[in-house]
């Protein structure tokens, strides 16, 4: 019998940085090869990693998950003015390294955007998650995220049609 404990990682939450890129960028490739769970199907490069997840004029809120004992960055999040949504709603992505699921990290990250966007006179908030990305669609539902729209046979690279649910949580109540 394994008697044996898993002790919960322990984390803070910061504004994402310069020194976090390359760990996020290996992070997030990660996650686009693994395939499945994100919407972006080719790694990025650093400079694509820098323009669109800390440095793009559309951003409203870029925030990640550091591991207290080792420095290492373990997800993030954004939210900025991406995609075919209204002005006053923003768009969010949410990273966690594979293996981390389940363990707060894009509960805590949430919670910061959540501040990070307080004043700004949004009123919403957009997730488009794959249908398939059941663990995705998870997340935002226990975030408090509603259906409202699925754009229905998006094509993969590969022309493999995958409808994307369009999820928002209304920010009147934030």
């Amino acid at each position: 019998m394994d008697t044996s404990s898993t002790k919960p990682i322990e984390f803070f939450i910061r504004k994402t940085q310069r020194n976090d890129v390359n760990e996020l960028l290996a992070l997030l490739n990660r996650i686009i090869e693994a395939g499945g769970t994100t919407a972006l199907e080719k790694p990025l490069n650093k400079g694509e990693f820098i323009e669109w997840f800390l440095e793009a004029d559309i951003l409203e809120s870029t925030v990640c998950a550091i591991d207290r004992e080792t420095g290492e960055p373990l997800g993030f999040q954004i939210a900025s003015h991406y995609g075919d949504i209204p002005a006053d709603w923003v768009d969010i992505g949410t990273f966690v390294k594979p293996g981390l699921h389940k363990s707060g990290i894009g509960s805590a990250l949430f919670k910061a955007t959540l501040a990070n966007l307080k004043g700004k006179g949004l009123v919403a908030i957009n997730a488009t998650i794959r249908a398939d990305n059941t663990g995705g669609r998870a997340y935002y539902t226990s975030r408090g995220f509603k259906d409202y729209k699925v754009l229905k046979a998006i094509p993969l690279s590969d022309g493999t049609p995958v409808d994307r649910i369009c999820k928002r949580f209304d920010l009147i109540r934030v």
